[in-house]
């Protein structure tokens, strides 16, 4: 099994490790009990496989009232999406999770391995492999606060490749966590789709299964047995159309993604989507497709639904392969990874016969999951999502190549006419609130255009046409928390200026534009150590800049209430500059050669301040540090 790009793993992890993962997952999954429980087993010196069983039970489809089982969760606090609610996670998988994680010592166990610098690899099959993949999740969350280790959980489920929405989905893109997934799906396996049918639709069907799939297993013998195993006993009734009402709803969401991806900015696709009630579960991490010829590899989450809807459209095969296949993975996947391929890119691979090589190995798997180009529709979904993909990556060409470098000169200027303004005395944020110089109106010219290209950044962001981990990007939030920084103060400085804040209101409540709330989100969410920008005052000294670009709007709500020299009634305001002042003293944060320049608003808003004050408050505000570090303030 060869991959032709470098994966947060090794290359050869998941092709080592799956033969082992799938046979501890089927071990623990055919052992009995009522209760969700775990295996744990050596797979190599460095690895260590923790396998769940869950419970593939109807209640679990009945778990809530929603039409796909489906429930908000506070399971990881940084799961939002961008109004700020949580993401949604299959409830049923989410209460098993939870049962087990709090009831054993396996997090315990998964923690003391790690210490001992072994790699952690959680997996199942069916219900375990849901298991799996929160228990990575949650261990990959709080890894993440221990900066400087590589990641070292991973996850390899079977047959329940789908968990939660996109908004997980993205989380787990933007964390740089998508090589920390493998998802194993067999091409004829409908119970690894029944996510994407409502809950009510599958539950009855799935009672009826239960004892038939255990009794597969029990006269299956062998996990390494033949692969051509029949069951004597007949179906449950009601089969058929247990498969006919998941392949009807497996369509609906294939369909609506690749009409999507096809036209990626339809307004009409826009319109219809919240009318349209689909399935919410979406694909993360890497996929590995199995037939009984063998298997593919992508790592394209826009495809992932083209290959679980027309996988499933084999002519030949009957309900018993459909449901049976469930439970057939450590039977099929040792022949599977002989003759597993990648697909690497999606975006021209031939409609027709004319561009195929049927001595492809490539073609060939694709053939025997009935992806061929005898299936075009299938064909046409796959490039599209692969356009999807490499229109992500020109973009973000353009942007590492081109746009990039127009930002930093422009910021450069910037801090240039900063240092200047040092030069001359007087802090580059009053200078500009008035205006008065060529430099003035320069540096507004500099604001301006960066406030354009940032616009149009989180623009593409929001129609994903940037990959969805460019905002974890350390160059990209460096240099957008630079930006902020050194540019937002000039936002204030001219919202003030003209003094918009007597029609609209204060800055911070309804006139910060959104491109700083999300670079300033970039930086909390991603744990990058942002060091003290420094900025050319000089040729041989710097001056950093202050370490929150919203201060001088809290200094200017103050300001507006010198004139009628009135602090009281006005408590809010002035808790808003101390509490934007305690962080950045308590770390260096202030850039006070700056903040005390010349006749600097800053200094009007601390006098008036500390005049206001009573002898009590003095001795708690943060004001009192300022003035004893500079008692000339004073004066």
């Amino acid at each position: 099994m060869e991959f032709s790009r470098s994966m947060g793993r090794p290359e050869s992890f998941y092709s080592e490790n799956l033969l082992g993962a799938c046979n501890l997952s089927h071990t623990v999954y055919r052992s009995a009990g009522d209760d969700p429980s775990y295996l744990r087993a050596d797979l190599s010196d460095t690895t260590v496989a923790i396998a769940f069983r869950g419970i593939l039970d109807p209640d679990v489809f009945q778990a809530t009232e929603t039409r796909f089982g489906e429930c908000q969760s506070g399971f990881l606090e940084w799961l939002k999406d961008g109004n700020n609610q949580r993401a949604f996670l299959h409830q049923g998988s989410l209460n098993q999770f939870l049962y087990l994680w709090n009831n054993s010592n396996v997090q315990e166990e998964a923690r003391l391995e790690y210490e001992r610098g072994k790699n952690v690899l959680f997996t199942g099959h069916s219900m375990g492999g849901a298991i799996a993949t929160l228990a990575t999740l949650w261990m990959l969350d709080k890894q993440q606060q221990q900066p400087g280790k590589p990641n070292s959980f991973s996850c390899i489920s079977f047959g329940f490749p789908l968990i939660g929405d996109e908004t997980l989905a993205r989380g787990v893109r933007r964390k740089g966590w998508t090589d920390q997934f493998c998802h194993v799906v067999l091409g004829r396996d409908v119970i690894s789709r029944v996510l994407l049918a409502p809950s009510i639709s599958v539950s009855e069907a799935l009672e009826s299964f239960l004892p038939y799939l255990k009794g597969y297993l029990e006269n299956a013998g062998d996990l390494h047995g033949s692969t051509d195993t029949r069951m004597e006993e007949a179906l449950p009734e009601g089969s058929a159309k247990f498969v006919g009402t998941v392949l009807q709803y497996c369509s609906a969401v294939a369909n609506f993604s690749s009409a999507t991806n096809m036209s990626p900015n339809n307004p009409l696709m826009a319109a219809v989507k919240p009318l349209v009630k689909l399935s919410p579960y979406r694909a993360f991490g890497h996929y590995l497709f199995c037939s009984t010829s063998g298997g593919i590899w992508i790592d394209n989450h826009f495809s992932v639904f083209a290959f679980l809807y027309y996988a499933l459209q084999i002519s030949d095969a009957s309900c018993d392969e459909f449901i049976s296949e469930h439970v057939r993975y450590a039977n099929i996947l040792p022949s599977v990874l002989q003759n597993t391929v990648k697909l690497n890119e999606l975006s021209d691979i031939p409609l027709s016969e004319a561009g195929s090589n049927h001595q492809d190995s490539r073609t060939i798997q694709l053939e025997a999951l009935g992806l061929g180009v005898q299936n075009c529709p299938a064909r046409l979904a796959l490039r599209a999502a692969g356009q999807v993909l490499k229109k992500q990556r020109e973009n973000l060409a353009k942007l590492d190549n081109e746009v990039k470098g127009k930002i930093e000169v422009a910021l450069k200027e910037i801090e240039e006419y900063r240092a200047q303004c040092l030069r001359n005395g007087t802090g580059y944020y009053d200078s500009f609130k008035k205006k008065q110089y060529r430099t003035d109106f320069d540096a507004n010219l500099n604001r301006l255009k960066l406030a354009g290209w940032w616009d149009e950044i989180i623009t593409m962001i929001s129609k994903d046409e940037l990959p969805d981990d460019f905002q974890c990007s350390e160059v990209w939030i460096r240099l957008g928390t630079h930006y902020r920084l050194l540019v937002e103060p000039l936002d204030i400085a001219n919202y003030y200026r003209l003094g918009k804040n007597e029609d609209s209101g204060p800055y911070l409540t309804n006139a910060r534009p959104r491109r700083y709330t999300i670079l300033q989100k970039w930086l909390e969410e991603n744990n990058v150590i942002q060091q003290h920008q420094p900025s050319p005052t000089g040729t041989d000294q710097h001056t950093m800049l202050t370490q929150d670009s919203c201060l001088w709007a809290h200094v200017e709500q103050i300001a507006c209430l010198m004139p009628a020299n009135n602090a009281e009634g006005h408590e809010k305001s002035i808790a808003g500059l101390e509490k934007s002042l305690r962080p950045l003293i308590d770390s260096n944060g202030l850039s006070m050669e700056e903040l005390l320049a010349g006749s600097s608003t800053f200094i009007a808003v601390v006098k008036w301040l500390w005049a206001n004050m009573t002898p009590m408050q003095k001795s708690t505000s943060s004001i009192s540090y300022i003035i004893g570090r500079h008692p000339e303030l004073m004066n």
